[in-house]
């Protein structure tokens, strides 16, 4: 553990009135770096200082572009570097240990990676790695620099002070490397024949897994695997003196890098034979026979129900029909560019970044005959490398380039206070956010800080808002602290995320409260589609550019045949008094818009009384939102809804909706009981093991009875299990609750570790 934690100088205000000064506000050791990150002092790093002085004349040199800071004793910290760029997977890690890090210093990098900054541990010596903790992870620490803020590119994601870091990541960043031969390579041992498909499958998996576990991960991943095939041997799945000799095999291989062996021996042993205690229930594909008189098994319902969720989790992204793909006009520029120049093209992604573009572009300026806005939230999702992020890019440059920034939100959120600042500047805001399933992590989770939280809830009371007046903070002294009210704001959000980290970020009340259903979720088809060999640098043609001011400008005067107002000059207030042009229907367009309600009616009454009610009520809303987007981006000078535009709309919305269900369905709790336990079972693998107290306080605050029916429920499901011990040897016993799969986690924790 660390003591004497020394004070750090990190909150002091930053003053921007050049990067000398900047630097100097930081009150840290700095040194000027080149644009592209070297040092422009003679011995680097070695040269930091925290004198005024000093730091103005090195900053004084031609070609000083950033801010270093020198990382370990020098400055008292060290820096865990999440890298995403080049398809790095130092958000995976991230994710994967996001439980178990406390809240920390944060800086977001100019390539999208993260630097997490920690207080250096006290007379501990961590240098410089290169994934060493886990592939994508680097560590600056002794001889080690990084860039800061407010060095162009760099942001504070996270403005609190660095933490302590914790005892295992200490030991991870302290890791050995490999030998410089590298491990040996796994080969898969011979299954005998009486084993299941199965059970070969499964074992073949949790060996591999074993043999080529990372730094940092390998007690988890060892104590996991063996388990899980333990019980698939009881289950009959796999012989046992097959499944013993694999792992075994398996954990030769990775001895090398075990800085313990015997630890390491003992965790596969006490965990192969907790896993054969518990025997694994696996769904196969089941064939019922009938019973005599003909119907079918008694079981055959819940047969189905299971194979259907084993099909659902298999299934492949829904497709994406020609005609949700059929827009014109600036949708269509937008999107068409973003293929043209994508490494790996995702249009239905770029679609919905084009979407989000033109809705902030005709907030407060169009309208619907039922008063719906263009304010839009979409979540585009594909797998890491597949070219998510490029269309944020190209809407970015594009509005950019057409003197529109204005209506540009910050590309990182430090607080519900700032949204609504930024809506305050300017009332027509686009926040597009990289790596949307860590933003929601941080805003939405149990351990969300308060100023973090109100994001999400600002961002949904603003969503609510946009046709009328978001009423502002009241403050005790009103005449230095004015209430300011935003009259018809258009917030437009448009985030990307991995899938899985996208439904693991969000509560399990998600779905319930009606959160997720303002969100739009486009999910990609293709998590990988063929790289385009003529990519290239997107520079926004004329008519694009043309369009979006068009659109900024609104209908006007043009109405009546006046001149294009110069709209993408003037700045909106958040007290204008706006009057958006309704956008009228054409007949065909009204007949259209009841079938559509007829249609949510149908598909409502189906899903009444389930999480998915919230989606669905919500289907005609975003139909029209979206058919208001498409006929602006056609016809902004005079747009018209057609028939053509709320077929468009619908089927967009419920392609959308149906994603959502599909895959959020087998990744978000059902009910807000399924969500209590899942917190509860996370609280316990965390800690490794926790009495009622415990629970409550690291965040499960329920009545007692609440508590005690919840950890019932776990403990006949297998999923814990109950011990008794007398706190100091003596007085009376305590229950203790263990997650059932961690048994050789919690044997190994007061002794020998193998990471």
């Amino acid at each position: 553990m660390m003591t004497d934690k020394p004070t750090y100088p990190w909150r002091r205000p930053v003053v921007p009135a050049g990067l000398a000064e900047a630097a100097i506000a930081l009150g840290l050791p700095v040194f000027p770096c080149k644009a592209d990150k070297s040092p422009l002092t003679p011995r680097g790093f070695k040269d930091a200082s925290a004198d005024p002085a000093v730091i103005r004349r090195m900053f004084s040199v031609p070609g000083a572009k950033l801010i270093g800071a020198p990382t370990g004793a020098a400055s008292g910290v060290v820096v865990v570097d999440i890298d995403i760029k080049d398809g790095a997977r130092g958000m995976e890690w991230l994710n994967a240990n996001s439980e178990r890090l406390p809240f920390t210093r944060t800086h977001k990098t100019r390539s999208g990676g993260l630097h997490l900054l920690f207080l250096a541990p006290v007379g501990v010596h961590l240098r410089n790695s290169a994934s060493r903790v886990a592939p994508g992870v680097d560590v600056r620490g002794e001889g080690g620099y990084i860039i800061v803020p407010p060095s162009d590119g760099y942001q504070v994601a996270d403005p609190c002070d660095p933490a302590d870091m914790p005892d295992w990541l200490i030991a991870a960043c302290a890791e050995q490397r490999a030998p410089a031969s590298g491990p040996t390579p796994y080969k898969p041992i011979a299954i005998d024949a009486d084993g299941t498909a199965y059970g070969r499958a499964a074992l073949e998996d949790a060996c591999g897994n074993i043999a080529n576990a990372p730094d940092g991960a390998k007690h988890e991943i060892l104590n996991r695997e063996a388990y899980a095939i333990g019980g698939l041997v009881t289950a009959g799945e796999i012989p046992d003196g097959t499944a013993w000799a694999g792992l075994s095999a398996a954990l030769t291989v990775l001895r090398p890098r075990c800085r313990d062996f015997r630890a390491a021996h003992k965790t596969l042993e006490q965990a192969y034979r907790d896993g054969k205690g518990r025997p694994r229930e696996v769904e196969h594909t089941v064939v019922v026979e009938e019973e005599e008189e003909g119907g079918p098994h008694p079981a055959q319902a819940l047969l189905d129900k299971l194979a259907g969720k084993v099909a659902q989790k298999q299934a492949k992204p829904l497709a994406v029909s020609s005609s949700i793909m059929n827009v014109e006009g600036v949708l269509k520029l937008i999107v068409d560019e973003a293929i043209r120049t994508a490494i790996r093209p995702q249009p239905f992604l770029a679609l919905g970044a084009a979407i989000c573009a033109v809705g902030v572009l005709a907030g407060r300026k169009y309208r619907t005959n039922t008063d719906l806005r263009t304010n839009i939230y979409v979540a585009g999702l594909a797998e890491s490398g597949g070219g998510k992020d490029h269309a944020i890019e190209v809407v970015r440059r594009a509005i950019d380039v057409a003197d529109l920034g204005h209506y540009m939100g910050g590309e990182s959120i430090a607080s519900g206070r700032a949204v609504l600042s930024s809506v305050e500047a300017h009332p027509a805001r686009l926040f597009q956010i990289d790596e949307l399933g860590y933003f929601l992590s941080t805003v939405t989770g149990p351990k969300a800080p308060s100023h973090k939280a109100e994001i999400w809830s600002e961002l949904l009371k603003l969503y609510s808002r946009a046709k009328g007046i978001y009423r502002g903070t009241e403050y005790a002294n009103r005449k230095e602290n004015p209430r300011i009210d935003i009259n018809q704001p258009c917030v437009c959000f448009y985030g990307t995320s991995t899938p899985a980290t996208f439904w693991k970020a969000l509560e399990g009340g998600a779905l319930i409260d009606g959160s997720l259903a303002r969100f739009l979720v486009f999910r990609a088809e293709n998590d990988r589609p063929d790289r385009n060999k003529q990519a290239g640098i997107f520079k926004p043609s004329d008519e694009l550019l043309e369009g979006l001011r068009t659109i900024a400008g609104g209908v006007g005067e043009r109405v009546q045949g006046g001149n294009l107002p110069q709209a993408h000059v003037a700045r909106m207030t958040a007290t204008d008094d706006a009057e958006a042009y309704i956008v009228t229907m054409t007949p065909g367009a009204t007949k259209r818009r009841e079938k559509n309600q007829d249609l949510e009616d149908e598909w409502a009454e189906s899903v009444m009384g389930t999480p998915f009610a919230s989606i669905i009520n919500r289907l005609c809303e975003n139909a029209e939102k979206l058919a208001l987007v498409r006929a602006v981006s056609r016809k902004p000078e005079r747009p018209e809804i057609t028939e053509l535009d709320m077929a468009w709309g619908w089927d967009l919305s419920a392609h959308c909706a149906s994603s959502l269900m599909r895959e959020g369905g087998h990744h978000i709790a059902d009910t807000e009981f399924e969500s209590r336990c899942n917190k509860a079972l996370a609280i316990v693998r965390a800690a490794g093991s926790c009495t009622v107290r415990d629970l409550f306080r690291r965040g499960l605050k329920l009545p007692a009875r609440e508590t005690r029916d919840l950890l019932d429920t776990l403990v006949q499901a297998g999923m814990l299990t109950v011990s008794q011990a007398k706190p100091n040897g003596a007085g009376r016993p305590t229950t203790i609750y263990t997650a059932a799969q961690d048994h050789a986690a919690t044997e190994l924790r007061h002794g020998d570790t193998i990471d």
